[in-house]
């Protein structure tokens, strides 16, 4: 037998031979550098992802090509819906990939350097082909890095204390929106409002680009998450023991593992339900990460400086996520996921009800002491823990269902199962929305309906898992 050939082995093989270890302490410098990512990549998910991209890409249908507000919104739904295909094919193979090479921060500094330059290079052309490309490939990388950094959990971090870290880790991060959107707001201010909704009523003002139209509106914040990621350079990973096997048989055995998990996954029936049931639950996340700030100036309707509501309602989800997520890690440990999810679904309902009963009723929010604009700020301060404890829920089950040698693969699954979730909600969202040109912003109240009703689904499946 030549010496490549023994270099191939089976997953079984390569188990016995390279030991897979957990971390057995945990050091708090170690898990804030790490945490420190989750605040730098923030900086990208919420300004570009929640707060330009999707109004930006609408004016731009209309302005640029004539487009109305309906056919844009449709558009927007089915890039998102193929690109999120994709991702959802590769995150399997790189969870696997990761445990095979038994390192996941080189590929997540490579990641962040695509997540750099192609976020800020959007600003520089109003080609609704272009800017879609860019954003596609910008958020690949960013979902890529996501599926590398979660599967890090176990080897920074000692067992006792992953459920916790993890609770950290979202609602750490999500200081990196307070600090984004503080660089935001005068940019709004000074460079008008973006208005990405058709005029309907006498004084409306006319579709336009306002400060989405100028290049460093997505430059700067891209520097600052440069700068909130220079920390995680210095994070110590548990690293895999054994000589790593050449490129070719690398390839090899992280398809065999995949083949090897897929198999496995029919006989862990609770991570099988898992992955079907975060199907629908993630729905919903990933539609409010996408549609957060259009349904607050397009769909409640904010009088006066919409985009700049949408801010101080990001800001007030923001502050509850930072200050109640991390409670809901504890509360993952000390109750298990599933009622962890049980909690995560009350909330989703809350925020969600209170969003629909306003957009029925109301033509549009006057901002000041009235029950319309205080509710809508309850919808945030509710909605701030439901989406980062959807994140910290989903980590939490796979730690209690994953065998400690398939982490990253779980991982992966989890997020397939997570991935295509996020390509079908957009696809539903956008289609629900072609009937905005119709009955105008009541669109977005049946689009909430439908969300919610997927996410309850969800939640009923989870509900039926048992932990071995």
């Amino acid at each position: 037998m030549s010496k490549e050939e023994n270099d191939v082995k089976t997953p079984s093989e390569i188990l016995r031979n390279e030991e897979v270890e957990y971390e057995t302490t945990t050091s708090r410098r170690n898990v804030f550098f790490w945490a420190m990512y989750d605040l730098a990549n923030t900086i990208y998910s919420m300004v570009i992802v929640s707060l330009i991209i999707n109004r930006y890409i609408l004016v731009i249908g209309q302005l640029e090509y004539g487009m109305s507000y309906g056919e844009v919104s449709f558009l927007y739904g089915l890039v998102s819906f193929i690109m999120q295909i994709g991702v959802a094919i590769c995150v399997p193979i790189l969870g696997a990939f990761s445990d095979t090479v038994g390192k996941r921060k080189p590929f997540i500094i490579s990641l962040t350097g695509i997540i750099l330059l192609f976020a800020s290079l959007l600003g520089f052309f109003h080609d609704l082909t272009t800017v879609i490309i860019f954003y596609v490939i910008a958020n690949v990388a960013y979902q890529f890095s996501l599926a590398f950094y979660d599967a890090m959990l176990p080897f920074i971090a000692k067992r006792d204390d992953i459920e916790k870290v993890a609770g950290f880790g979202v609602a750490w991060g999500y200081l990196g929106t307070i600090l984004a959107l503080a660089i935001m707001y005068p940019l709004i201010y000074i460079l008008k409002d973006t208005v990405s909704t058709p005029p309907v009523l006498p004084g409306d003002k006319p579709v336009q680009y306002g400060f989405a139209g100028y290049w460093f509106t997505f430059f700067i914040p891209m520097v600052l998450f440069l700068v909130c990621a220079i920390p995680f350079l210095y994070v110590r990973e548990k690293q895999k023991k054994g000589k790593r096997p050449s490129i070719g048989n690398l390839i090899k055995n992280t398809f065999r593992q995949i083949r090897s998990t897929f198999k496995d996954i029919r006989k862990h029936k609770s991570m099988f339900i898992f992955i079907i049931g975060y199907f629908f639950v993630a729905d919903i996340a990933n539609v409010i990460v996408l549609y957060m700030t259009p349904i607050v100036t397009d769909g409640l309707i904010i009088a006066g400086g919409a985009t700049l509501f949408a801010i101080l309602f990001i800001i007030i989800a923001t502050m509850s996520a930072v200050a109640f997520t991390y409670f809901v890690g504890k509360f993952g440990a000390k109750y298990g996921a599933k009622k962890t999810f049980y909690l995560v679904g009350a909330l989703w309902g809350i925020a969600l009800s209170i969003g629909i009963i306003l957009v029925f009723t109301t033509q549009y929010i006057d901002i000041g002491a009235n029950l319309p604009f205080i509710f809508s700020l309850i919808m945030g301060i509710v909605a701030g823990p439901a989406l980062g404890g959807t994140w910290t829920a989903q980590r939490i089950m796979i730690i209690e269902l994953a065998p400690k040698e398939k982490f990253g693969e779980f991982f992966g699954f989890s997020k397939l199962s997570g991935k295509f979730s996020s390509a079908l909600g957009p696809f539903i969202w956008g289609t629900v929305m072609l009937t905005y040109d119709i009955i105008g912003k009541a669109a977005y109240g049946w689009a909430m309906i439908s969300v919610g009703i997927i996410m309850g689904i969800g939640i009923l499946i989870i509900s039926f898992i048992k932990k071995n």
